[in-house]
């Protein structure tokens, strides 16, 4: 492994990757990115699915060396929700059931890869009472 293959793969697993420009993403950022899909808006208290799907834009690896090892749900700063996975056993795609108590301006899908690192989707969503 050369010097700056092992700089990257450092630099992904400090912090959190989000993409750089959402209109030009990188095959890395399309297979990481856990999407969200949801309704746009919901009111307080009514519950709603919220489906997160990791690799959605462009398949990722599913493989005892290469996997995705759980998705995290917040609504903002709140934490709703994870669905753990085992490599190639599972596929990284998980619905949840949740009803919001208070508005959120977004949801967030954090999704971790066991070789790429911590990585997050943003959702605006418009929740009212």
């Amino acid at each position: 492994m050369n010097e700056d293959t092992i700089r990257e793969r450092t630099s992904l697993f400090v912090g959190v990757n989000e993409p750089t420009d959402g209109n030009n993403l990188s095959d890395l950022e399309k297979k990481h990115l856990p999407v969200i899909d949801c309704p746009d808006r919901v009111r307080v208290g009514e519950c709603f699915e919220v489906t997160v799907e990791v690799g959605k834009l462009l398949a990722h690896p599913n493989e005892q060396k290469h996997f995705i090892q759980f998705v995290d749900l917040y609504a903002d700063n709140t934490y709703l929700a994870r669905t753990d996975f085992t490599a190639v056993q599972t596929c990284p795609k998980t619905s949840f059931h949740v009803a919001l108590q208070a508005p959120a301006q977004e949801l967030i899908a954090y999704e971790r890869c066991n070789v790429h690192g911590t990585w997050a989707y943003r959702k605006q969503l418009k929740v009212s009472n």
